[in-house]
């Protein structure tokens, strides 16, 4: 029998029992892991871990009242034990109206194979990681005799979690997760600029479902050293306002920011500036978000929600205008429409790629940002206004010229949507915000 087969076995019985003592309702994950890590510095491991976890979250309602427990004890026992606790302290807790399980007629498991699972983890024994992370390290240095290593590292792990509740819903998946990088530093001895002085540290990395789909070493290696000698000798950018582009990793902040927005947790709240929005323009008529959770491979893809909801693609911006926001069953009854699969938040969510090469958008701008690296907490998806800090390179005449610090960007997110007008072909994938570099029209920078 698989470990899931097991876990559906065991969570069967959980919630048996939770019936038999007079719940009315019950929802429960039960989910175990297995992980790896090694971290290395100056071809010596620092960090070795192997590790393994395991936990059940049961959730109990009766009457309108609801508590949950947690615990990492498996035994059928020692869970009757707290069950019978939990339902003890029911009476006393606060009833709510909006509470209840999703409607029996949404759930299920999207059909398809999602490829979560590598057949070829447990066949890599661990001195092959840990040789992996220290090539790495040394592939690194290797690229100037400047740089000196903050951290290498390589992680992976398996999961196994099952979803139950007394619906009637059942179902379990098992997922691999692989991941290496390195994290690089450099002293700052530019003669002069905001950062003289200084060190620099800046990396790269790779994560994946399979293995075999991370990036070469190589290539890792070379992308990090390229990206931290490039900050060497910033220097503090006058007030402006001029067009931006955002490198891949920072339109992933970008959108990761806005998704919250469009999260129905936050609309019931009002804490959301797009809270009476839906049908309405909010974005250049380009522009195409989609919630996709049914992509093999990817790292949000689920073939249904925590809830048990099944996972359906869902359009969230079609042409410019906000079609749908992300529901859960709680989120949706208090708005009074129904789940779209959104427990948990989203599973991948997608910007259509335009058609532009990186090199393409950074010749479209005379004078301008190509922007690397944000900072601060200036994102307000209640009011809409955004204001961060931020670092990058100057574009001058369509071409990279000198590096920027010391910074802040501001705007609000529907005019940024708004004046988002060009998006590039190349997508992101090691996160599940899956996003192409874009440029916005017009941003305002305090700089000097």
């Amino acid at each position: 029998m698989s470990i899931v087969e097991q876990h559906k076995a065991l969570a069967q019985e959980i919630l048996a029992e939770s019936r038999s003592q007079g719940a009315e309702q019950a929802t429960l994950t039960l989910a175990t892991a297995t992980a790896f890590q090694v971290e290395v510095r100056e071809a010596n491991i620092e960090s070795l871990k192997e590790a393994g976890s395991s936990g059940i979250h049961l959730v109990l309602s009766q009457d309108g009242r609801r508590s949950s427990l947690t615990s990492n004890d498996f035994q059928l026992d020692t869970l009757r034990t707290l069950i019978r606790e939990t339902l003890t302290a029911l009476p006393h807790m606060d009833q709510d109206e909006w509470y209840s399980l999703p409607e029996p007629e949404l759930q299920g498991r999207a059909p398809g194979d999602l490829a979560f699972l590598d057949p070829d983890h447990e066949h890599v024994a661990s001195k092959e990681k840990i040789q992996d992370t220290l090539r790495l390290e040394e592939q690194a240095l290797a690229q100037d005799s400047r740089l000196r290593t903050e951290q290498a590292y390589y992680s992976d792990a398996v999961s196994h979690t099952v979803y139950a509740d007394t619906n009637g819903f059942l179902e379990g998946v098992g997922k691999t997760i692989h991941s290496i990088g390195v994290s690089l530093v450099v002293e700052d001895n530019a003669a002069s600029g905001e950062n003289s002085g200084r060190k620099q540290t800046d990396g790269w990395f790779s994560c994946a479902r399979f293995r075999k789909q991370l990036e070469p070493l190589e290539e890792i290696a070379k992308v990090a050293s390229g990206r931290i000698l490039r900050k060497l000798g910033a220097v503090k950018p006058k007030s402006c306002e001029v067009p931006v582009v955002f490198s891949p990793e920072m339109a992933r902040s970008f959108l990761g920011q806005l998704s919250s927005a469009l999260l129905g947790e936050n609309v019931f709240r009002q804490q959301s500036f797009l809270a009476d929005k839906v049908g309405q323009v909010i974005a250049n008529p380009q522009v195409q978000l989609q919630d996709a959770p049914l992509l093999p491979g990817m790292l949000g893809s689920r073939p249904y929600d925590h809830e048990g909801v099944q996972s359906k693609p869902l359009s969230l911006i079609e042409d410019g205008v906000l079609s749908n926001l992300m529901l859960s069953t709680y989120a949706a009854n208090k708005l009074g429409l129904r789940s779209t699969g959104h427990s948990g938040g989203i599973s991948n969510l997608v910007l259509q790629h335009g058609a532009y090469m990186e090199e393409e958008l950074i010749e479209s701008v005379e004078d301008g940002l190509y922007l690397t690296f944000l900072s601060g907490q200036g994102a307000n998806i209640t009011t809409g206004d955004y204001s961060r800090g931020g670092q990058g390179i100057w574009i001058r005449n369509g071409k990279l010229a000198e590096p920027v610090s010391e910074f802040t960007i501001a705007s609000t997110f529907l005019e940024m949507l708004e004046n988002l007008t060009m998006l590039g072909k190349e997508v992101d994938t090691r996160s599940a915000i899956l996003t192409p570099m874009f440029r916005i029209e017009r941003m305002a920078i305090s700089g000097t």
